[in-house]
């Protein structure tokens, strides 16, 4: 017999789902060697974590994205929203050219061991890294486009949630940013 749930209880159940796919990272945190890499990577994972929590609970609103698709959210999207915010934030990393890793190459290497790309989003990963070379307006748009494809499948892309979603990964980078100086030289 299905048991009727509370609908916080319910929303408290879906994202305690979305946290436990960080379990998945974690193991595969084992396969860098380089203790830089390693906590970098782990604080993406706990900061991405801690946003799930912001965005998908904390957060209210018509216009919460989030919120509004939290219940179509299968494990491939809820990988995703791992994966595309550790994208985001080490393409911002290594554009801030101010970091402490030995060879970006080796970033670029863990971030692909540790989030499991497949031959589309290594391709994608390198598509932003070029339009975000060229300009980082245009990137932002794209990025959050893509983002909202990946994540919440089938949801309008329209100007109210590629603002949320943009500040979805703007807002989690500064965060990341903010309370991890010691990753910044």
């Amino acid at each position: 017999m299905l048991k009727l749930l509370h609908p916080f209880a319910r929303k408290k159940i879906l994202l305690k789902r979305i946290e436990e796919q960080s379990e998945y990272f974690f193991e595969r945190l084992e396969l860098v060697e380089d203790n830089f890499l390693r906590n970098f990577y782990s604080q993406v994972i706990c900061c991405t974590i801690g946003d799930i929590y912001d965005f998908f609970w904390v957060a209210r609103g018509r216009r919460n994205v989030f919120s509004r698709h939290l219940r179509t959210l299968d494990k491939k999207a809820q990988r995703s929203l791992y994966k595309l915010t550790a994208m985001y934030h080490t393409l911002h990393y290594l554009a801030g050219g101010a970091f402490k890793c030995g060879d970006p190459a080796d970033m670029l290497e863990s971030f692909r061991e540790i989030f499991d790309l497949n031959d589309d989003e290594k391709m994608r990963f390198s598509l932003f890294a070029e339009i975000y070379c060229q300009s980082e307006t245009m990137f932002e748009v794209e990025f959050t486009r893509y983002a909202i494809k990946c994540i919440f499948v089938g949801a309008a892309i329209n100007p109210f949630s590629l603002a949320y979603v943009g500040y979805y990964f703007m807002h989690s980078y500064s965060q990341f940013i903010t309370t991890n100086q010691h990753l910044v030289a």
